[in-house]
């Protein structure tokens, strides 16, 4: 007897070791919709609330990642937080060594100095992930938003990691709950990977 499938995802082989990058856990489409939106408002409202830059345009990926790829290396909890820690130091410096901590983002008619800032915040914050061994992409855009001055305040910066540090707990305490397995912190990845 054939078993119906409600979604593509249900078909796909499907794989319980951690860091496998060829073909990492993947969660009913269902399930990733619901828990990412849930995610998202959890995070809209302490950002309402606080009146506090928690949703940048890079925790969207994260949410997703953590979601959707709960095995895999990038949603790992100690990855996601260095990764975002460093990007935002890598922006702060951008920022600061080109001069424009105080200077008014314009991105619709950049500077050389403004992009020099990002040149070099997005190479300084890949450098930290690379050397931290904390492989999460979404975190390079935070060195990219710091770096346009999107987010001047010091307060901002703090938000961010605040804001990350929020879905990622809630991610894997809903993940774990619902029996979708995820790294607790880290699973360094085997020499030669």
């Amino acid at each position: 007897m054939r078993r119906a499938y409600s979604n593509i995802s249900d078909i796909l082989p499907r794989r319980a070791k951690i860091n496998d990058i060829s073909l990492p856990y993947r969660s009913g489409s269902l399930y990733i919709l619901v828990v990412a939106t849930i995610l998202t408002a959890l995070l809209c409202s302490i950002a309402a609330l606080a009146r506090a830059p928690f949703v940048v345009p890079s925790v969207g990926p994260t949410i997703f990642i953590i979601v959707a790829f709960s095995l895999s290396e990038q949603a790992h909890p100690r990855n996601i937080l260095f990764a975002t820690a460093a990007t935002i130091v890598a922006g702060i410096i951008g920022l600061a060594l080109f001069g424009l901590i105080d200077v008014p983002p314009d991105l619709t008619d950049l500077s050389w100095t403004r992009a020099g800032a990002l040149v070099f915040a997005v190479a300084l914050g890949i450098g930290g992930i690379i050397s931290l061994r904390a492989l999460h992409v979404p975190a390079v855009a935070t060195a990219m938003i710091i770096a346009a001055g999107l987010l001047k305040d010091p307060n901002d910066w703090v938000a961010v990691f605040v804001g990350v540090l929020v879905v990622t707990l809630a991610g894997l305490a809903i993940n774990r709950a619902c029996g979708k397995p995820q790294a607790l912190w880290w699973r360094p990845q085997p020499p030669g990977q």
